[in-house]
């Protein structure tokens, strides 16, 4: 097929537990998403649904990775998502990285208090459910010098079987608040070596 999307190793940036990961070729501000193991397609599925459903919903996608569309590729059907990159043309690291290196938490400190409050704000305002929240699926995005944000690259969606917190606020919220609390715990536990989490994570309250 003329219109397959030809990928190598060359374009592999990294793999969750279902996906792998590649630049789009010649577009650096996306990449497409691969299954690559039995179990995935289900994942899949239920995240582009949920993404379906964000879009539907008009939400300013100011805490998730856009989400393009379907495409076919050389390794199977692929996903088009948005590359999350620094300003410096960089691809953004995950805020697991700045949790676990103290030299990193106390480097930006304020900016990550900012950007976990504003990330906290923005699925509570776009009453955007996840399946969890961890720091390896959230990227720490430099847009300026002086500016930065989170944003939420994978476990999107309700794998509950009658998702009512899709569509009714009050359930979306209330879920949304506890997955956010079971996410602080379990970045003070990840990072019990570092002081400054459980500091950031009172200075969040």
């Amino acid at each position: 097929m003329s219109n397959t999307i030809q990928l190598s190793e060359e374009d592999y940036i990294s793999k969750g537990l279902h996906r792998k990961c590649y630049h789009y070729p010649n577009d650096p501000s996306k990449c497409i998403k691969v299954n690559y193991n039995v179990g995935a397609e289900e994942e899949t599925n239920r995240e582009i649904s949920y993404y379906k459903h964000l879009i539907k919903r008009n939400v300013s996608f100011d805490a998730l990775a856009k989400y393009y569309g379907p495409v076919s590729t050389s390794y199977g059907k692929g996903h088009v998502f948005e590359l999350i990159r620094d300003y410096t043309g960089e691809i953004a690291m995950p805020l697991e990285k700045y949790l676990a290196d103290k030299k990193l938490t106390k480097q930006y400190y304020d900016d990550l208090l900012l950007a976990l409050k504003t990330l906290k704000s923005a699925l509570l305002k776009d009453r955007i459910i996840t399946m969890t929240i961890k720091s390896k699926n959230i990227l720490f995005q430099h847009l300026s010098a002086e500016k930065s944000r989170l944003v939420i690259i994978d476990n999107i969606g309700n794998s509950t079987l009658i998702p009512i917190a899709n569509y009714i606020p009050f359930f979306a919220k209330a879920k949304i608040e506890r997955t956010w609390q079971r996410f602080l715990i379990s970045i003070i536990k990840e990072n019990s070596n570092n002081q400054l989490i459980t500091r950031l994570v009172d200075d969040l309250n």
